[in-house]
């Protein structure tokens, strides 16, 4: 079954992640060509819309999965929401992005 998932950068301290701190260390994953290079190789046929209409984010459709990212001020990309994919994609990918995925559905992170 597909869920939605959010990936955060890996915690640099090495312990377990906890979604309250990754939220306020806002530790970047990447820019926004990064992370879309780097998605689009394992989903080749992802087509990226830019930002439009007053919606500051890049969306990756013609999934599924689908992706929706968002820089900050730096232009960095923090949090990366990651939709209508299976949990063993979402793990490889977390896994090549050097992030953690989390499942708010279940309310914890993948693998626990």
């Amino acid at each position: 079954m597909s869920y939605d998932y959010f990936l955060f950068a890996r915690p640099s301290s090495g312990q377990a992640p906890d979604l309250e701190t990754l939220g306020a260390s806002k530790r970047p994953i990447g820019t926004p060509a990064e992370l879309m290079a780097r998605i689009s190789a394992f989903f080749p046929a992802l087509r990226w819309e830019p930002p439009r209409g007053g919606i500051d984010a890049w969306f990756g459709v013609q999934g599924p999965p689908e992706f929706m990212l968002s820089a900050d001020g730096a232009g960095n990309v923090c949090v990366l929401k990651a939709a209508y994919i299976e949990r063993d994609e979402i793990s490889a990918l977390a896994n090549a992005l050097g992030c953690v995925a989390f499942d708010p559905q279940k309310g914890l992170f993948v693998g626990d």
